[in-house]
């Protein structure tokens, strides 16, 4: 019979299961695996555990704790909920909560894609545990809210989409000497003088510094309007696209009309790449259940199977992250 743990410390919203174990696992003087072990009745490391066993061991009621970890719940438990706007269990997407926000804990929390700043304290947060201060970015700042007021007029999945593509198109352009004085001053702020060096680069600097032309450029990749400039047939969509891309984007850029005849993949403009890909897709679209195509967030559970628990599979990946988080 399960009995609550003589110390006993409340969950984070989102936190993962396994930063959480750790948690409880610490001050009681319990082998973490071992605690996982015991709750999920299996040696399995990315074994669900149940909520009603985690409610029995910690003392705390199951409905709070669904709320405050409804990636672990059942389709059963979730219907009882009514959460929304929730992040879903997926690969990736577990990374360290502001530092300050959890008064230094090692706690890993489950994130949206818009995630990536906190605004009480001004950190930019991102898988790596170096959490950069913004005070002195407000482009960063303000791409943030351009950032969140795209999803309110776009819809969260397709604005995550249209960021995902625009941070690889921009890293292309970067990679082809496309200039961004913006990223230019970011990066020297966040590292100093000499920041040029590749060898020196922070990672959760660079995501950072690029983060504002990506917003603009995903404004226009998840427009319906400007995508039908861009992906029509007709040049003269391309020419107000372009136009808009040299006042809101980059002040450098210039469409190709003629692709090169010997047209190779990842060779050319990543703008006409993600042009042709992107038709391609209307025409082969990819499988309802390709990655791709799953929604970011917790659906409501008349939408998943029985039994189910459409938070919470994510195997394998999850304790990756947290070794990235310094929490495993």
């Amino acid at each position: 019979m399960l009995r609550p743990l003589p110390r006993v410390a409340a969950p984070f919203s989102d936190e993962t299961v396994t930063s959480y174990l750790h948690r409880l696992a610490g001050p009681n003087h319990i082998d973490p695996a071992a605690l996982r072990s015991l709750l999920a009745r299996s040696n399995r490391k990315d074994a669900p555990v149940p909520l009603s066993r985690l409610a029995a061991v910690t003392g705390i009621p199951g409905r709070l704790l669904g709320y405050a970890m409804p990636q672990i719940c059942t389709a059963a438990e979730l219907s009882g909920l009514h959460v929304r706007d929730r992040p879903r269990a997926r690969p990736g997407w577990a990374f360290p909560a502001c530092r300050a926000c959890a008064a230094g804990q090692p706690v890993t929390r489950w994130a949206l894609h818009d995630g990536v700043v906190c605004y009480r304290h001004r950190r930019w947060i991102s898988k790596d545990r170096e959490q950069p201060d913004l005070t002195g970015q407000p482009e960063i700042l303000h791409a943030h809210r351009r950032h969140r007021r795209l999803i309110r007029r776009h819809g969260r999945d397709p604005v995550r989409r249209a960021l995902r593509d625009a941070q690889h198109i921009c890293t292309g352009w970067r990679l082809d000497g496309l200039r961004d004085p913006g990223f230019d001053r970011r990066m020297e702020i966040f590292c100093g003088p000499g920041w040029d060096d590749p060898g020196e680069w922070a990672p959760h600097a660079f995501d950072a510094a690029a983060y504002p032309q990506a917003v603009a450029l995903a404004r226009l990749l998840a427009s319906p309007y400007w995508r039908e400039r861009i992906l029509g047939t007709g040049w003269a969509g391309h020419d107000e696209f372009t136009a808009e891309v040299l006042r809101t984007v980059t002040p450098d850029y210039a469409w190709d009309y003629r692709p090169h005849p010997r047209w190779r993949r990842d060779r050319d403009d990543p703008l006409l790449e993600w042009r042709l890909n992107t038709r391609r897709l209307r025409l082969e679209p990819l499988p309802p259940g390709h990655p791709w195509n799953l929604p970011e967030t917790i659906q409501p559970a008349a939408l998943a199977a029985p039994g189910s628990q459409p938070g919470a599979t994510v195997p394998k990946d999850e304790g990756q992250d947290q070794e990235q988080a310094g929490v495993a």
